[in-house]
């Protein structure tokens, strides 16, 4: 009788160590989205063959101030309690959580023996019609994140030695799964915010700090660009050079306060007037913006200048801010070229000062 007994025990753990290897290799394959299935597949292992009525994982908060269970497998006829056992306070049932933590091994032979001072978490167990129950903790690092655990709900037992090394095995291997996915999960963090800084780099290394406008590399590129692009459609192209009337004179009379106000100030003004999908603006120098408009009609540019010197003139400030604007609308041909462009644009911007500032001119 007692060879039957042993034949039959050693051939029952030989089959759990079965289950345990193919359940450890599906765990170590999972995806992060494939590992909760595959978790529930070594706690149905655990309780196979009757051995368990339920089995769950529980992980705690960093501060150890709640717990929550992750996962669930309850035998057939036996109730469900997972989404009843969410931020579980550890106020809730202090014994248990202290014990857990000092021990990391909790064995619950007969629920109604529990002594009185497991309070809450025993009102728990026989509110859950437990008679038996146990909790293995899970440590990664050295430090306690959870525990697996089992109950027993129509009979109780004396846990073995091997019931507690069967628990180990599955919390080791559910440990180091959720080590690895939090691993991964770190990794993908931390490439998605170096990919931020780099987007975040790049930006800044076209961009104008004082206005968040391009600066002059983000504008050469998105010029050299928009002239291929336009040259291949046979479309046009206005450029518009926009040159605040006296700034120097403004700088020293009022400061570089004042000055830096005027040309955030110019900057919004463009940002208002000059909204259209794929146009681009920038500050092209100390006191030069530079808009670049694809599309942009000889009329429709000269339109747009005229609400610009409008709205610039309310700028406030120490004085009344102008600007003068040179436009140049054409059609890019394979000849064109930036440089080409930019002092037909500059030599406008000249001619519109050297009549009197405040008014714009159409290079030609």
């Amino acid at each position: 009788m007692t060879t039957e007994v042993k034949t039959t025990t050693t051939h029952s753990t030989v089959q759990f160590a079965y289950l345990i290897s193919h359940i450890s290799t599906s765990l170590i394959n999972a995806t992060p989205t494939e590992s909760a299935k595959h978790i529930e597949h070594a706690l149905a292992a655990l309780g196979s063959n009757d051995r368990k009525d339920r089995c769950y994982v529980f992980l705690f908060s960093d501060d150890y101030q709640e717990m929550s269970n992750t996962h669930e497998w309850v035998n057939q006829g036996i109730t469900a309690h997972k989404q009843d056992l969410q931020q579980v306070p550890a106020d809730a049932m202090p014994w248990f959580f202290q014990e857990m933590k000092a021990e990391g091994l909790i064995l619950v032979n007969d629920t109604a023996q529990l002594p009185d001072k497991a309070g809450g978490f025993k009102t728990e167990l026989l509110r859950e019609n437990i008679q038996s129950m146990m909790a293995v903790g899970m440590y990664l690092e050295g430090r306690l994140i959870g525990f697996v655990g089992c109950d027993l709900v129509h009979r109780s037992c004396e846990w073995g030695d091997e019931d507690v090394r069967q628990m180990r095995l599955v919390a080791d291997m559910i440990t180091n799964t959720v080590a690895r996915h939090r691993t991964e999960a770190r990794l993908q963090q931390m490439e998605a915010e170096l990919r931020a800084a780099n987007a975040r780099l790049a930006q800044l290394a076209h961009e104008d700090g004082l206005t968040e406008l391009k600066n002059r590399r983000g504008l050469d590129a998105a010029l050299s660009s928009e002239i291929s692009r336009l040259q291949r459609k046979q479309q046009e192209l206005t450029i518009m050079m926009i040159d605040i009337d006296h700034f120097k004179q403004l700088n020293d009379q009022h400061g570089h306060v004042v000055g830096d106000a005027a040309l955030r100030c110019v900057a919004q003004e463009l940002k208002h007037t000059l909204q259209r999908s794929g146009e681009t603006i920038g500050r092209f120098g100390g006191d030069e913006f530079l808009a670049i408009c694809p599309l942009l009609t000889t009329e429709e540019a000269q339109q747009r200048a005229a609400s610009l010197l409008e709205g610039i003139s309310t700028c406030e400030g120490a004085a009344q801010l102008t600007v003068s604007i040179g436009l140049y609308t054409f059609i890019p041909s394979s000849a064109t070229t930036s440089d080409e462009v930019l002092r037909k644009v500059d030599n406008a911007v000249y001619r519109a000062k050297h009549k009197g500032r405040n008014r714009f001119e159409i290079a030609s």
